[in-house]
C-alpha cells in the first residue's frame, strides 16, 4: 500500500504541472486511436445493426485525459464511421448507503460487510445534456443526476477507463484510492458472469514500469497513450 500511495503523490505531482496545451493535443491523439476501435469493433460484430454501448467518463479539469473530444465523436460520429446506433454510458459517485446496492468489501477484522463508495452508469443523451451539469463532490466533476431507482450496471460493450498510473506490459491500472472502477467491474461480472471491453486510456506521463497489485484490481485489456500507442494486452480482441 505504501508504494501506492507514494506513486500516487509523485504522479500527482507530475499531472498538475502538466501544460493544458499538452493534455489537449494528447487527449487528441487518444480520441482518434478509440474512435479506429470502435469503429473496427462495429465493423467485426456478428450484427452490425445492433446498438453499441460505450461507457466513458468525464475528466478532471486538469490532469487527466480530456473526454470532450471522445464525447463529441461518440454521440456524433459522422457518416464515414457508418455508426450512428451508439448509446453513452457516464458515471455517477454514489455509494451504498445512499443506493442501498449490495456492498462488495467487508471489515477488514470482522469480516462483516460494509457501505462503501460505487458508481452508478446512466445512459445520456447528448452534449446539451452533459454541458448543463455543474462540477461537483471530491473531483469535481460533472455527473449524470441520481435515478431512483439507482440503477444496477447496465451492459456494455465497452468500457473507457480513467486512472492515475497504467502499465502497458501488463495491463495494470491504479486508480485514485477509492476503488470505484474495480468496484464496478466486479459488480458487472457478478451480474453479466463476463466484463466489457476495458480500455485505460492515460497520458504518457501516467505510464509507469511498475503497479503495485491488490487481489481487488482489475487488468485492462487495451491501453491507448497520450503518444498515440495502442497497447493490447488481451490479444482476443484484436
Amino acid at each position: 500500500m505504501f508504494k501506492k500511495t507514494l506513486l500516487r503523490s509523485q504522479l500527482r505531482k507530475v499531472l498538475k504541472s502538466i501544460p493544458k496545451q499538452d493534455i489537449s493535443e494528447q487527449s487528441q491523439k487518444i480520441s482518434k486511436q478509440l474512435q479506429s476501435i470502435i469503429t473496427k469493433y462495429h465493423k467485426t460484430a456478428s450484427d452490425s445493426s445492433l446498438v453499441r454501448k460505450i461507457g466513458c467518463f468525464l475528466s478532471m479539469d486538469q490532469g487527466e485525459v480530456d473526454t470532450k473530444y471522445m464525447l463529441e465523436w461518440l454521440f456524433h460520429p459522422g457518416t464515414q464511421s457508418n455508426l450512428t446506433n451508439i448509446e453513452v454510458y457516464l458515471p455517477r459517485c454514489t455509494s451504498t448507503t445512499e443506493t442501498g446496492q449490495v456492498k462488495l468489501r467487508k471489515h477488514s477484522e470482522s469480516n462483516t460487510p460494509i457501505d462503501h463508495p460505487h458508481l452508478t452508469f446512466h445512459k445520456v443523451d447528448s452534449l446539451d445534456t452533459i454541458n448543463k451539469w455543474k462540477p461537483q463532490g471530491k473531483y469535481q466533476l460533472r455527473e449524470p443526476p441520481r435515478e431512483i431507482p439507482d440503477p444496477l450496471p447496465p451492459q456494455m460493450d465497452i468500457m473507457i477507463v480513467p486512472g492515475v498510473a497504467f502499465n502497458i506490459r501488463n495491463g495494470a491500472r491504479m486508480g485514485w484510492g477509492a476503488g470505484y472502477y474495480d468496484d464496478f467491474i466486479k459488480r458487472y461480472i457478478l451480474r453479466y458472469k463476463t466484463r466489457p471491453l476495458l480500455i485505460g486510456v492515460c497520458l504518457k506521463q501516467q505510464i509507469v514500469p511498475e503497479v503495485e497489485l491488490e487481489p481487488h484490481d482489475q487488468f485492462m485489456d487495451c491501453i491507448v497513450a497520450g503518444d498515440g500507442s495502442v497497447n493490447w494486452i488481451n490479444k482476443d480482441f484484436t
